[in-house]
């Protein structure tokens, strides 16, 4: 499989869903069921395989990693959050290992937010047009450290789509969401509902390499398992 590519980064998913037109009634917020909360949450990990941070001035990766994981937990019908662990971290730039502040060398966290959402895909593409998904959000601009002499940011957010999901309403353990980019730039970037949410606004990451700020994309294939038996419905 080709390796993945991932930004300048990210975090954060949407999942295509079974054959459902656009001209479905679209629920104004979609939402996982059974509905977890704060005393009886919803944990899920997502595999990564390698990854490559691009940025879109860069025109290449300004960092990369061997894998990683994200640990992740779902505490209400669309929201929750989780952690991102990536390890084998370095830089291309100058071949130092990356780490993320106060962080062992070549290990990056970091830490985001999660909103289920719906999304459009574009004409043509080969997956029903209407998806369910989640936006990741990070918590906080990342800083990276690529040894003494390189320093990163990176901040904003992603959307993924899952390419592998059951049907609406349909229980599944497992999803595998996709990240794209091209040119360094999020495929992804906006989201049809929830409106209070995705009303008139686009989402992307950028990063700053000290040649000032930059739009950035993360591209990767990502397999989640759930703990238990859930349903999507949007």
């Amino acid at each position: 499989m080709t390796r993945p590519r991932i930004l300048g980064v990210a975090l954060v998913a949407s999942f295509a869903l079974g054959g459902i037109s656009t001209s479905t009634a679209v629920a104004e917020t979609p939402e996982v069921l059974p509905v977890p909360t704060e005393s009886s949450p919803l944990n899920f990990t997502e595999e990564q395989g390698a990854t490559e941070w691009v940025g879109e001035q860069a025109k290449g990766p300004i960092f990369e990693c061997k894998s990683g994981t994200f640990a992740g937990v779902l505490t209400s019908a669309t929201l929750g959050s989780g952690v991102f662990t990536f390890t084998g971290c370095k830089s291309p730039l100058n071949g130092a290992k990356c780490n993320s502040l106060g962080d062992a060398a070549g290990t990056i966290l970091i830490a985001a937010g999660i909103h289920i959402v719906t999304v459009l895909l574009k004409k043509g593409e080969p997956a029903p047009e209407l998806m369910a998904g989640w936006l990741i959000l990070l918590a906080n601009r990342l800083h990276v450290e690529c040894g003494a002499a390189l320093l990163l940011l990176i901040g904003n957010n992603v959307l993924a789509e899952f390419t592998k999901l059951a049907g609406s309403g349909t229980k599944t353990k497992e999803a595998t969401a996709t990240f794209s980019e091209s040119g360094g730039v999020q495929s992804v970037k906006e989201c049809l509902t929830p409106k209070t949410l995705c009303s008139e606004r686009t989402f992307g990451l950028n990063d700053e390499a000290g040649k000032g700020d930059e739009k950035a994309g993360q591209a990767s294939e990502d397999k989640l398992v759930f703990e238990k038996e859930v349903a999507f419905d949007y």
